[in-house]
């Protein structure tokens, strides 16, 4: 499953490491994808074994909170 997210603190190349380091951490995320200018984290995951919930707790816990755009 795919979902994008709107993360609007993302400042810079170390603010998006710090999102794919924090959800490669969870177990079912298969790939991130950080967009700095847009502010926008694109995650490929087995639903099966991680949920959206889960995923925006994680980048709230990492300190980057998100909403949903679509997924």
């Amino acid at each position: 499953m795919h979902v994008r997210l709107s993360a609007p603190d993302i400042a810079c190349k170390s603010c998006a490491n710090a999102i794919t380091n924090a959800l490669n951490r969870l177990s079912g995320v298969q790939q991130v994808t950080v967009d700095i200018a847009g502010k926008l984290v694109d995650v490929q995951f087995d639903e099966a074994q991680v949920s959206i919930e889960q995923i925006l707790q994680r980048l709230d816990d990492a300190g980057f909170p998100a909403t949903v755009v679509f997924g």
